[in-house]
């Protein structure tokens, strides 16, 4: 029945693709006959989205945190899980009135781009290694009016120097998909969004080992850093930043009480 009703409502969403309407516009006209070009333009949607394609590329566009994000080929769909992420990092933002934060392995740029919309930011950057995906996240920030220098890099390689222990926060929802969970993947996800922002190496965690280590050269003391999780490295986690000097670790739950969101704080010199 899960998979039915989810099958229902990519269907309305590509067939109000295919009709060039929105949500409103539709209920108000859906008893009209589709015209022949709509027609072929929806089962041309469906074949795709039954060979595998997400419903999201082929619309070209996905919401997140109410806000409308560019999509396709080549970028990782953004997903509600994320907003976890980004809720937590406006909070304490509101609590400590940190300015400057880098995201890291921005893919679409839906993180910087909500939280220039939500938050109260000085800077906002963002890197990401793959230049198509940069392509979507300069777009999206366009789209959504808000200023966010991004950056070619793997993780903080071309990050400019001048911000070495001088960022208040570091986000990220890096790659942590093990291999084992790799081979388990829905087909579309699968087939069809980029491996290099899913796979985390063999246990999920190489790009976690990889920034809580670098993030204490670049972060001010007291700064904090911020990741989305997969459900069962929270325990994983919390070790690994405990070993690398940080404190005030917290585990964060999504709406479904699932481990989210870790956070730690660069302890104070």
């Amino acid at each position: 029945m899960k998979k039915a009703g989810k099958d229902a409502i990519d269907a309305a969403f590509l067939l109000e693709k295919a009709a060039g309407m929105n949500r409103s516009a539709f209920f108000l006209r859906e008893e009209e006959i589709l015209s022949e070009d709509v027609l072929a333009c929806y089962e041309g949607y469906l074949a795709e989205r039954e060979a595998g394609r997400p419903t999201q590329y082929i619309l070209g566009e996905w919401e997140f945190m109410g806000l409308p994000f560019a999509v396709g080929e080549g970028v990782l769909i953004p997903r509600g899980d994320t907003e976890v992420l980004v809720e937590a990092v406006l909070e304490k933002q509101q609590e400590e009135g940190f300015c400057s934060v880098l995201d890291i392995g921005t893919g679409s740029g839906c993180i910087p781009v909500s939280l220039g919309h939500y938050g109260s930011f000085e800077q906002l950057m963002a890197v990401d290694i793959s230049p198509r995906a940069l392509g979507y996240a300069v777009e999206n920030a366009k789209r959504n009016q808000i200023m966010i220098a991004f950056y070619e890099s793997d993780l903080f390689a071309n990050v400019p120097a001048e911000w070495k222990g001088g960022l208040d926060a570091i986000v990220s929802n890096p790659p942590y998909i093990s291999k084992t969970d790799m081979a388990e993947l829905m087909v579309e996800v699968k087939d069809h969004e980029p491996h290099n922002a899913l796979y985390g190496g063999e246990d999920g965690l190489d790009f976690y080992r990889a920034i809580v280590e670098q993030a204490k050269e670049w972060l001010k003391d007291g700064g904090w850093l911020f990741f989305e999780i997969g459900y069962d490295q929270g325990e994983a986690l919390c070790r690994l930043l405990q070993e690398n000097g940080y404190d005030r670790i917290e585990i964060r739950k999504d709406l479904a009480g699932l481990d989210r969101v870790a956070i730690g704080r660069k302890e104070r010199g």
